[in-house]
């Protein structure tokens, strides 16, 4: 048996998972592998990921965790009794953003093969679910990525090309885990030029930014594209 497989594997007996089949490929193919954590990362690890990324490398704000690797984070958040967390809901951490904040498989959801994936924030008790299943949570990912695009974002460069060259790259990587549709959607979505627009901001201002794609036309796929019962929900996860 693949070694990988059987770390995972004896991860989810020790933790009493089940983790989804389109995880669990994305464990043995080394899609959850970003290349070791530390000052030189961004130098030494990240000019040779960003030829074949690894899972979400040029989403927003998200660090995919190794589970074996993060074993320990995985187990505390499983602990209920740490977050506050009502005996009713399940989570299982799968990466976290730069804040701090938790991307969390939510099994007391899950409906067949499909265990959709909920934001879990570190410092409010409001949770919000984001996608039925991985899949269509790499979709999201890919999706919303490319809302807003300026040097901040992990696939920037100073000639356009390069920044089309890095999310095929990505793209390339992601297909066996996404539909042919969703595949189609990107593909037509990376041959824009980048474009300047504005948006509303909640408070009201509005904002000027350029993207492939703008935030109304985001949501609107991914209202039509993934939608399900619990899309965007929001619930206290104390109650």
């Amino acid at each position: 048996m693949n070694i990988a497989i059987t770390a995972l594997n004896e991860l989810e007996e020790e933790l009493h998972i089940d983790y989804p089949e389109t995880y669990k490929k994305l464990y043995v193919n080394g899609m959850l592998d970003s290349g070791e954590t530390g000052i030189d990362w961004l130098e030494r690890t990240f000019p040779k990921l960003k030829l074949n990324p690894p899972l979400l490398l040029f989403a927003e704000d998200i660090e995919i965790w190794d589970p074996v690797t993060y074993k320990a984070g995985i187990a505390e958040i499983m602990n209920r009794e740490v977050y506050d967390i009502a005996s009713k809901y399940r989570f299982v951490p799968i990466g976290k953003n730069g804040g701090g904040d938790l991307y969390v498989l939510q099994y007391d959801l899950q409906n067949g093969e499909n265990i959709p994936v909920t934001f879990f924030p570190h410092d409010d008790c409001m949770a919000e679910v984001l996608a039925n299943n991985i899949q269509d949570f790499i979709f999201r990912q890919l999706l919303e990525a490319i809302r807003e695009i300026d040097d901040y974002a992990l696939f920037y460069e100073e000639e356009e090309k390069n920044i089309k060259t890095n999310l095929s790259n990505q793209l390339r990587t992601h297909r066996p885990y996404l539909t042919v549709g969703q595949i189609a959607i990107l593909e037509e979505i990376y041959t824009r030029n980048i474009f300047a627009y504005t948006y509303k901001l909640p408070n009201g201002s509005e904002e000027e930014v350029k993207g492939l794609a703008t935030f109304g036309e985001v949501e609107e796929i991914l209202k039509r594209e993934i939608g399900f019962a619990h899309l965007n929900k929001q619930f206290d996860y104390t109650a």
